[in-house]
């Protein structure tokens, strides 16, 4: 009769240790899982994806370009502005020192920029006048009369 009991008692205990050994999903299954919603157009579940990733890898590799995906989905696919703004300063906060430069410069360039008709965007506009003036010197160009030659 006591091993009965000692035996029942055990058994809550192995199930513990077995729930609380099991393994996490990997940084790359997870990120790999995302970047797939997000080619596939299921924004919601790469945002999703990316954050389960980001709380379950936060010092792993693919954690701050995860961080920066989520601000970059919500704004520029979901148009959820506040909740890009967050996750961008997130990022900033978090991860700029372990990203590279061109992604802390892309956030704070979204930053600035957040909710911005592309007009009014002043780099975009310097652009845009720039091809439009190369636009118009081609066009010069192959519209000029042919010399004969002698």
């Amino acid at each position: 009769m006591k091993r009965i009991i000692i035996l029942l008692s055990l058994v809550p205990f192995v199930l513990l240790l077995t729930v609380g050994c099991q393994k996490k999903p990997s940084e790359e299954k997870i990120f790999n899982e995302a970047k797939k919603f997000q080619e596939e157009g299921k924004h919601a579940e790469a945002v999703a994806s990316y954050e389960k990733l980001v709380e379950l890898h936060p010092k792993g590799k693919y954690a701050p370009q995860s961080q920066f995906l989520i601000g970059f989905i919500y704004a520029n696919e979901l148009e959820e502005l506040d909740r890009a703004e967050e996750a961008y300063n997130v990022f900033l906060e978090k991860y700029a020192d372990k990203s590279d430069s061109g992604m802390v410069a892309s956030a704070q360039w979204e930053l600035r920029n957040l909710g911005k008709d592309i007009n009014e965007i002043e780099d975009l506009s310097i652009i845009k006048q720039g091809e439009e003036q190369a636009a118009e010197s081609d066009t010069s160009l192959t519209s000029a009369p042919a010399r004969s030659q002698p």
